[in-house]
């Protein structure tokens, strides 16, 4: 099958062969300052009906044109921030971090790094050559790692752009949170094709990609009932979106790890697990008798979402949320999750506030055919907040977010963000042989703040992150930084 990959996708880019325009990406993740404005864009401007992240460059500065005279604050400032991207190469930004952490937990959306990283620089670029080709190179460098965060090569047209390197992936109206697929963990080399032109009146968009995780060092034998070999499963992954009305915007996602070790998927295998699930998916013991250990193709994350934009009493926000689906019927209990949001982007000129909630029941990222779940490098692929789970643990949970952004001078602002966690069901080990306490966990709080000054050429800032984790354990984080 994934020796087919190429081939589909050469189909589709010969399909489209009369139009134009590849497309750079914007940050995602690395640049607070400019991913708010553009937050901030995305609600009050005309045709914003982009639900997967990272933005692409060409789609956001046409979104824009539409509030040079109803927000023109807003405009203004974005224009200087996307001045960079409208050339056909620039160093779009560089910043260095200089800070103290006394433990090593996880910090949300951030690919893995720690709280006791006392060193990091990032930077990103792009070259576009011509309208059909285009190179981005991103990353952060910090003193245990390398990451590549957005360093890939593109090429097609506007209704088919590939995509082959490291590019990062966002697929949920979501902004603190994603519950199946994130910049919680780091990004692995991926070949993918999607449009910068949305298609048809419906504003469709699409994203495919494909990867090869990490090595899992007991995946379930596709041959031997009980034993367990190590390799390298795959990813794929599909986000589709469309606009039925002006104001709302739908979509569906899906995640499927599969294969890996002596586990063999042929296509039809796929297709028929990817497009209906059920057949293949928590396969009971009747089937497994039957068919065999290899029957059942992997394992699969899917949600559907919205995002429903308006204006009431003069105040625009955007609601909006989704519903993931871990397992079918097939074999087992549903397990689900439940988000949803809501963003204000101008209480008044000067400040926004955005709320978000989530709660998922249990086994979210536990795959029985994976040792190592649906993650990479320790990092759950989506949602933050299951990193905070003891190993091999697998609680319902949920968890809430507050932002709250202050602008309160024209070059200084002030970005807040609390967060909650609560592991909020007993739930079973992974070993199946009993069950954990309730105490075993503590509720578990964060506080992260941000103080960014605008300079003549560039910014400077200081940094918070602190609280409890769900272990009671307490960290905290201090930092400075400098970026142009």
């Amino acid at each position: 099958m994934i020796k087919k990959l190429p081939l589909l996708i050469g189909v589709i880019f010969s399909s489209q062969v009369s139009a134009n325009g590849v497309s750079a990406y914007l940050p995602l993740k690395q640049n607070p300052q400019l991913e708010q404005l553009v937050e901030k864009l995305l609600v009050v401007g005309d045709n914003t009906h982009m639900m997967a992240k990272p933005y692409k460059t060409s789609e956001v500065l046409k979104v824009l044109k539409s509030i040079e005279h109803s927000y023109p604050q807003l405009y203004q400032k974005l224009f200087n921030e996307l001045a960079l991207y409208k050339q056909t190469d620039a160093v779009t930004y560089a910043k260095a971090t200089v800070a103290y952490g006394n433990e090593p937990k996880s910090i949300p959306n951030q690919r893995g790094q720690k709280v006791d990283t006392y060193l990091k620089l990032e930077a990103g670029a792009f070259a576009n050559f011509g309208n059909h080709f285009g190179v981005s190179i991103a990353g952060i460098a910090n003193e245990d790692n390398l990451l590549p965060t957005q360093s890939f090569v593109y090429f097609g047209n506007s209704y088919a752009q590939v995509d082959i390197g490291y590019r990062e992936r966002w697929y949920s109206p979501m902004y603190d949170s994603a519950m199946i697929l994130s910049t919680n963990a780091k990004s692995l080399p991926s070949i993918g094709i999607s449009n910068v032109e949305p298609i048809t009146d419906f504003d469709i968009r699409y994203d495919l990609f494909y990867m090869k995780m990490k090595t899992d060092p007991a995946i379930n034998s596709g041959k031997e009932v009980g034993k367990t070999v190590p390799g390298k499963p795959h990813l794929a992954g599909v986000h589709l979106s469309f606009s039925p009305f002006e104001d709302l915007t739908l979509s569906a996602n899906r995640l499927l790890q599969f294969g890996g070790g002596d586990r063999s998927v042929g296509i039809s295998d796929f297709a028929e697990a990817f497009f209906l699930p059920g057949n293949n998916d928590n396969v009971n013991g009747e089937e497994f008798e039957e068919f065999g250990p290899n029957y059942e193709v992997g394992d699969q994350l899917a949600s559907v979402s919205f995002d429903y934009k308006a204006t009431w009493f003069n105040v625009p926000f955007s609601f909006y949320g989704d519903i993931g689906f871990e397992d079918t019927l097939g074999g087992g209990k549903k397990n689900n999750a439940y988000n949803f949001g809501l963003f204000l982007p101008y209480l008044n000129e000067d400040h926004s506030l955005r709320f978000e909630n989530s709660r998922w029941q249990e086994g979210w990222y536990i795959a029985h055919l994976y040792s190592l779940g649906n993650t990479i490098s320790g990092q759950v692929l989506g949602h933050w907040a299951g990193n905070e789970r003891g190993e091999n643990h697998q609680p319902a949970a949920e968890s809430q977010s507050i932002n709250w952004v202050w602008q309160y001078s024209s070059t200084q602002n002030i970005d807040t963000t609390i967060r909650r966690i609560e592991n909020g069901l007993e739930s079973q080990d992974g070993n199946g042989s009993g069950r954990l306490p309730l105490s075993y966990y503590t509720i578990g709080v964060e506080l992260e703040t941000r103080y960014t000054q605008q300079l003549q050429e560039g910014y400077w800032g200081l940094e918070l992150y602190t609280g409890k984790t769900v272990f009671d354990d307490n960290f905290i984080k201090l930092g400075a930084f400098y970026g142009w």
